[in-house]
């Protein structure tokens, strides 16, 4: 007995409907995504900043007279066999032999330079000169070390709201500006000229600058000795000092890096959804690392100008306090652009410039930094 086709389509439904009651059990549920987005705490903030505001001093060497010494070595005025530098040439060993080879010996030298024709005396006289400087210098000067421009960068975690529209934070970060000034100015200084006299025994004397031994060459290859001969040692040695403010000029240098370390709260306070105010304040650490030179340079009236110059690497540490107000335009949840002004009081700097002959100071002043920042901030 076969089952009637009624019979099967019922069985078949019948198992069918464990199967269909599973299928819509296992429908895919529908999350809400908001319940997983979680807001950024960090923001990030880089940027630049304009200053201005550092004070710079150039202290002198009060009580200690600093030498610019005689650049050369001219020996005592009576020995011969003697090589004699000037600021204006040079008298050397003479370099004639006699038919045998041997020196000789009527006083006299080939080897021998001068650089001006101002040397020339109308007495007949060649002057060969060296210079020497004593300076005082008690005065202090003030140079401006005009505006300064660095980068800053700043990390701040959000600590809770006020109400709706207040939010307060805590930051920490750097910053890095630069100084590099210069100033010069003349000093009072006593000038020592030597002044060596050679005779020339009525010789003509080439124009200036003139190099001993000399020779000239005709159109036919022909070599003429030209050489004029001076005196071994000086005939004359004169010394005299005179007083002025015009021969020697200081340059002072100043170079460097001050570093800022800052850290406290911020309040921000937002107008509207694209526009935040936001102040900060709290304690402030200043590194300072300088390279500080000094030139001193004696232009003398004959001759190239004599430069002494000495200096010193120094850093210091100092503490003292950051205030700043910015206003942020708000581009996305997660970036925004801030411009703002700040103040900073880091007190003073002080370095020392000290040799065997001269005791010079600087002082920059960091108490009253002022100035202008800008730049991203981002969220994450």
């Amino acid at each position: 007995m076969h089952p009637s086709r009624t019979q099967l389509l019922s069985s078949l439904a019948f198992l069918l409907l464990p199967v269909l009651g599973l299928a819509q059990e296992d429908t895919i549920p529908i999350f809400n995504l908001d319940d997983y987005y979680a807001e950024p705490k960090m923001n990030l903030s880089v940027g630049f900043r304009a200053l201005t505001g550092p004070k710079l001093d150039f202290i002198g060497s009060p009580g200690v007279t600093s030498k610019i010494p005689a650049f050369f070595d001219s020996g005592d005025a009576t020995s011969t066999g003697v090589a004699r530098y000037y600021n204006d040439g040079f008298v050397e060993l003479d370099q004639r032999k006699d038919a045998d080879g041997n020196a000789l010996t009527d006083g006299k030298t080939n080897t021998w330079a001068y650089s001006d024709n101002a040397q020339r005396l109308d007495t007949g006289y060649l002057a060969f000169h060296l210079f020497s400087a004593d300076i005082t210098d008690n005065n202090t000067r003030n140079a401006d070390p005009g505006n300064s421009y660095g980068t800053e960068l700043i990390v701040a975690r959000d600590m809770g709201k006020i109400g709706s529209r207040i939010q307060w934070k805590l930051f920490a970060g750097f910053s890095l500006n630069n100084i590099n000034t210069g100033l010069r100015d003349n000093v009072l200084a006593n000038i020592t000229t030597q002044t060596d006299q050679y005779f020339m025994n009525g010789q003509t004397v080439p124009d200036a600058p003139y190099s001993a031994p000399s020779t000239i060459t005709d159109e036919n290859g022909v070599v003429t000795d030209t050489t004029v001969l001076i005196g071994q040692k000086p005939d004359s040695r004169t010394i005299n000092t005179v007083t002025d403010n015009v021969s020697v000029s200081n340059y002072w240098k100043l170079r460097g890096s001050y570093l800022t370390f800052r850290a406290g709260p911020s309040i921000s306070f937002s107008f509207s959804e694209k526009f935040r105010f936001t102040v900060s304040a709290g304690p402030a650490m200043v590194y300072v690392g300088t390279d500080y030179s000094l030139a001193q340079t004696l232009s003398p009236e004959i001759g190239e100008d004599q430069t002494v110059t000495i200096s010193d690497v120094g850093d210091d540490l100092l503490t003292g306090y950051y205030a700043d107000a910015n206003m942020e335009y708000i581009l996305t949840d997660r970036a925004g652009l801030y411009v703002g002004a700040f103040f900073q009081g880091s007190g003073e700097y002080e370095q020392d410039l000290s040799s065997q002959n001269s005791s010079y100071s600087t002082r920059l002043d960091l108490s009253s930094l002022k100035g202008l920042r800008a730049g991203l901030n981002y969220r994450f």
